[in-house]
């Protein structure tokens, strides 16, 4: 790897920590915000909705604006105006809700755009076999800020502090991307590399990207976030009604998550280069079944604790696989592509806050990990399904070569 793919990997880096940083500690500044606001724990769940419906819209003008603009440009604009409304969020205490909501909805659009970024910088800087592991890799810091932010946040809260001190953490990466666009070289984005070859086949059709293997890759990217995001924010409060834990007993079963899933990440990249991305996709969604599975019928807090740390650990790649391999059913990955299936994710990401909170608040909290196995179950399907299309349209393709 030279320096110049080093530097650019590190940004992506980056841009997957500011978002870990606001996203993964939902589950444990649910309460405290419920009581800043002075509203029930499921409407304070509820909001973060406006968290994740942001990234939505940013990851919907991801598919445009990086086509169009440089990279460069579209990350400083968007960390700039994410540190600025961040600052409002930590030090001017507005204890209005609509506020609060209109600060995270701008928070996650920045977060959406910019995750989107660091995807499109794997994309263009990276071939296709190395591809698979430098996705991966980006999940790692995810991951590592999975378990750095809550385990944070956790001491901030216990110590008294504000819950919005927690998320004052992630403006610490997002000024150092800021700072990268000043001091970096970015690539070029596919306009100005289309006008450069001069050449109709250097820009997007939309006909060839939505093809039905990459809609069900889509759909199995937005199922998988909806159901991870939904066991991270109700793990704690399942743990807390179903076995009595305490806050911080209960806690750790998001920091049991993400910390594993570190060292998982790492393995999955090194395995990947061993094992076709493919059938490792399958096998750790067949894992990720088979453990959530279990999760929902333990009668033991300690077992679904330490369960948990395997969890993490052997099924947190599912999303960047997803990605390395559905990025891979169009030809030269053009950058709509990857935008398309991140935009895919967050959607699911999304719908998860309001739509689990809803379910939740009419079934109970033991309904969150029922959602969490049906929708590993749909995500493997539509995984199966995808890859079934692709051998049979690859098979195709070969008996029209040689017929």
């Amino acid at each position: 790897m030279s320096s110049y793919q080093a530097s650019l990997l590190s940004i992506s880096f980056m841009t997957y920590m500011v978002m870990a940083g606001l996203l993964t500690q939902i589950g444990i500044v649910i309460k405290p915000m419920s009581v800043y606001l002075g509203m029930g724990i499921t409407d304070a769940a509820a909001m973060f909705s406006y968290l994740t419906g942001g990234t939505l819209l940013g990851t919907f003008i991801s598919m445009a604006v990086y086509s169009r603009f440089e990279i460069r440009h579209i990350l400083r604009v968007t960390y700039a105006i994410f540190l600025v409304v961040l600052a409002a969020l930590v030090f001017l205490d507005v204890r209005n809700p609509f506020v609060v909501s209109f600060y995270l909805f701008v928070l996650g659009t920045c977060c959406g755009t910019g995750l989107s970024g660091g995807a499109v910088l794997i994309s263009k800087v990276f071939n296709e076999n190395k591809r698979a592991s430098a996705f991966i890799a980006t999940d790692c810091a995810f991951s590592a800020s999975g378990f750095i932010f809550p385990s944070m946040a956790t001491m901030i809260i216990a110590a008294n502090m504000q819950w919005t001190a927690a998320y004052g953490l992630a403006g610490v990466i997002a000024a150092l991307v800021f700072i990268s666009t000043f001091i970096l070289k970015y690539p070029k984005g596919d306009l100005a590399e289309a006008d450069k070859a001069n050449t109709p086949g250097a820009r997007f059709n939309w006909k060839e990207v939505m093809t039905p293997r990459v809609v069900l890759m889509g759909f199995a990217l937005g199922v998988y976030l909806f159901a991870q995001s939904t066991f991270l924010t109700w793990s704690p409060s399942y743990l807390q009604q179903t076995f009595g834990l305490s806050a911080a007993e209960s806690g750790a079963a998001v920091g049991n998550y993400w910390g594993p899933s570190v060292f998982g990440l790492i393995t999955a990249a090194i395995l990947v280069n061993k094992i076709p991305a493919r059938v490792m996709l399958v096998a750790v969604s067949i894992i990720a079944i088979l453990v959530t599975f279990y999760l929902s019928i333990t009668h033991n807090p300690r077992v679904f604790l330490t369960l948990t740390l395997g969890f993490g650990f052997l099924t947190s790649c599912v999303y960047k696989l997803g990605i390395s391999v559905g990025s891979q059913q169009v030809k030269n990955s053009p950058a709509v592509l990857v935008t398309f299936l991140l935009t895919c994710g967050t959607v699911g990401s999304t719908i998860s806050p309001a739509l689990s909170a809803a379910i939740v608040d009419r079934f109970g909290v033991a309904s969150a990990m029922v959602m969490t196995v049906l929708g590993f179950t749909a995500v493997c399907i539509a995984i199966v399904a995808c890859l079934i299309l692709e051998k049979i349209e690859n098979t195709k393709s070969t008996k029209e070569i040689y017929s």
